[in-house]
């Protein structure tokens, strides 16, 4: 009998040792099972407070847009997009529906002759100390967009600048160029204006459906504020061609093509008064007529103000 009543309170304190062991919660923790709950635990919860941190930066970045700021700081113009850098190369895509700021930029200076637009591109402290050189690489990528819409490149300068900001999973980060206007000083406003009194334009003025070119619709604009700071000045216009055709049918393509864009700028608001239009047709080429490259260079219209 004595042995049957120890045989049960030995399974009874088995059974509470056996219990109190899995119930445990310090008795859990050192178990192998435990551990590699608690690991996968742990990495659950760094990769979810990954996530969030990254959607919080891009969400930062989505809010803030493409925006312009003159020389008193006040807004030029904004969007709610911005443009979009990259970490392999000085790239910068533009969404369509930012193509509208080249419009804005040249518009602003168009009214504002006394102005230049500063592009900065930025970079990161890694990009910065690896001297990548990608800051100024992405603001000349800009300057280059705009020159090619027929913005005048003497009023644009390029600049670099460091500063922390992260890229997404796919290397993107919304941001990256900062737009301002400033007041040019007198030594960049002679270049400037020397660059409008000495222009040189390359398009299809000859065509029969004449459309002035996103060159020509800029510089008209710079040409009447010039004109406004300097009214005793006047404009001669010279048509060159290449050399295809005979001498007497280049004359005349010309002065056809001078025609065109004297009738453009008188209808901007230039005195008709104030402009000579002629022609030299082929007898004053800047490049030899060897190739279509060449060529091209010779048609050309000259744009002399004094």
């Amino acid at each position: 009998m004595k042995n049957f009543i120890s045989l049960l309170i030995f399974i009874l304190f088995a059974w509470l040792g056996i219990w109190w062991y899995y119930s445990c919660n310090w008795c859990i923790k050192d178990t192998g099972k435990s551990t590699t709950v608690n690991k996968q635990k742990n990495a659950e919860a760094e990769a979810i407070a990954k996530k969030a941190y990254e959607d919080s930066i891009a969400a930062a970045n989505k809010a803030i847009g493409l925006f312009a700021k003159g020389s008193d700081d006040q807004d030029i113009f904004t969007y709610p997009e911005n443009l979009q850098i990259n970490n392999t190369n000085g790239n910068v895509f533009i969404p369509s529906n930012l193509g509208g700021f080249i419009d804005q930029v040249a518009f602003y200076l168009g009214e504002h002759q006394d102005q230049e637009l500063v592009i900065t591109g930025l970079e990161n402290s890694i990009e910065n100390k690896n001297e990548s050189g990608l800051g100024i690489s992405r603001a000349t990528y800009i300057k280059n967009v705009l020159v090619k819409a027929g913005i005048n490149q003497d009023r644009i300068v390029v600049k670099t600048k460091s500063e922390d900001y992260t890229y997404n999973n796919d290397g993107i980060y919304n941001g990256g160029i900062l737009l301002n206007f400033g007041t040019l000083d007198e030594s960049r406003l002679a270049v400037v204006e020397k660059s409008v009194a000495n222009r040189t334009l390359y398009s299809g003025f000859g065509q029969k459906t004449f459309k002035p070119d996103a060159t020509l619709v800029n510089y008209a604009l710079e040409l009447k504020n010039y004109l406004n700071k300097y009214p005793n000045k006047n404009i001669q216009i010279i048509g060159h061609t290449d050399n295809v055709g005979s001498n007497e049918a280049n004359l005349w393509y010309g002065q056809e093509r001078v025609n065109n864009v004297k009738k453009y700028l008188i209808a901007q608001g230039v005195e008709e008064n104030k402009i000579k239009a002629s022609s030299k047709g082929e007898s004053d080429p800047i490049a030899p007529n060897d190739s279509d490259e060449n060529k091209a260079k010779n048609r050309r219209i000259e744009i002399i103000v004094n």
